[in-house]
């Protein structure tokens, strides 16, 4: 019995849309443990412990797949990031705002994350908590490799997602 050939780019695209669902299911776990997590602590505790485990999460990510960028190599480390997101950053329409010796700057247009708070009607405070929570994923991901890292994260009223601002660490 002979299958039926599957064109590629219908199976790149099966394939994004499940990388796609599975950051927002992602995202809905974060939300079902600080719903959790806030009646019992409190929502500046149960935020701050998530952002906790968001950091050290990503720590030895950033140790082993981006750390022989450190102190400042700045144009390596972009490509190794976007290289490191899935569907090479595809799923962030990301604009590089800066990329020289003294600094990188990444900014995500669109985040799969913040999409699925979205669709599931989260306000847009609730969905700031969330996104700080998120973005510590990133601060600990170039942490770990080494660097300073400043992650200005959506606020309401605000557009795209995060903005990263990553330096040489001192």
């Amino acid at each position: 019995m002979e299958s039926c050939p599957t064109s590629s780019n219908a199976a790149v695209s099966d394939l994004r849309n499940q990388v796609k669902n599975l950051l927002k299911s992602r995202a809905m776990l974060m939300a079902a443990l600080l719903d959790e997590l806030e009646p019992e602590i409190g929502l500046e505790r149960a935020e701050t412990v998530l952002r906790r485990v968001m950091h050290k999460r990503s720590e030895g990510a950033g140790k082993r797949f981006l750390s022989d960028c450190a102190p400042g190599n700045m144009p390596l480390l972009r490509e190794r990031f976007i290289d490191f997101l899935p569907d090479h950053g595809g799923l962030f329409e990301i604009e590089t705002t800066r990329c020289d010796a003294a600094g990188l700057g990444i900014k995500f247009k669109t985040c799969p994350v913040k999409e699925a708070y979205e669709e599931a009607g989260i306000s847009p405070e609730r969905m700031q908590v969330l996104l700080r929570i998120s973005g510590d994923g990133d601060v600990g991901l170039f942490e770990g490799a080494g660097f300073a890292i400043r992650n200005d994260t959506w606020a309401p009223g605000g557009q795209g997602c995060c903005h990263l601002h990553i330096k040489p660490r001192d």
